[in-house]
């Protein structure tokens, strides 16, 4: 369920509010229109969440799904034969 509230009522009960994300998130307005969105997130969410909101990473992770695309890719044998000769080169 999706909540309203607007900066005064932040700034006055910023506790509340934070809590209240627990059952959906908050929407924070300014002068009745929208520009903050405060979405609750678990430790073991923070590393998702950030990813998936990340441009930077979006445009990698688009860039190499296409490269896939033109070039193919390996196998999961190749990949960790090739893993494992790296590690062991760089134990020498």
């Amino acid at each position: 369920m999706v909540q309203f509230v607007n900066v005064r009522e932040l700034k006055n009960r910023v506790s509340e509010v934070i809590r209240r994300t627990r059952k959906g998130d908050v929407v924070v307005t300014s002068r009745g229109k929208p520009t903050v969105v405060l979405h609750a997130v678990a430790d073991d969410e923070l590393e998702d969440y950030l990813l998936a909101h990340s441009p930077a990473f979006l445009k990698s992770l688009e860039r190499s799904y296409h490269e896939y695309q033109r070039k193919g890719g390996v196998s999961v044998e190749t990949l960790l034969a090739r893993t494992e000769r790296e590690l062991e080169r760089l134990q020498r």
